[in-house]
């Protein structure tokens, strides 16, 4: 595999991005939030691409001291290959030195994806029953501590 290389996205990845999404995502962002997120000053969006192909991103945002990861996802073909880690660590030292913490939510049963915050500093903080749709699904909720 070819170096992975992470950048800040630009408005010519959000097809890719949204394709990406829509692969990975059971209720996807449409291109027009991608791109509005692209416009957003407390927002960060990162594209990683192997070689010349855009193969995954990570999408959140800041506000004061606390951050949010929205979405993180890597097409099926580039997993496995440290790529959301990467991602995660990229968008942890984006963040502006006045964030504190980081958080998410996660689909209860998206097990990977769990194992994968934790291994990079997250806990679990929390349950929101119901949280998720297509299908009905807990919410597990999760942060990180960027301070020591």
């Amino acid at each position: 595999m070819s170096e992975i290389i992470v950048k800040k996205a630009e408005y010519s990845d959000v097809p890719q991005i949204a394709e990406i999404e829509r692969d990975c995502i059971p209720q996807p962002w449409s291109e027009a939030a991608f791109a509005a997120a692209l416009e957003d000053k407390k927002a960060v969006t990162l594209a990683a691409f192997c070689g010349s192909v855009l193969c995954g991103f990570v999408t959140g945002v800041y506000l004061l001291d606390t951050a949010d990861i929205y979405s993180v996802a890597v097409s099926d073909e580039y997993r496995k290959k440290g790529i959301a880690k990467r991602l995660l660590e990229e968008f942890f030292s984006s963040l502006p030195n006045g964030v504190n913490s980081v958080g998410l939510e996660v689909r209860e049963s998206n097990m990977p994806a769990i194992k994968l915050y934790e291994k990079t500093g997250f806990e679990r903080v929390g349950l929101r029953k119901n949280f998720y749709q297509s299908p009905s699904e807990n919410a597990v909720l999760m942060t990180k501590n960027l301070k020591d």
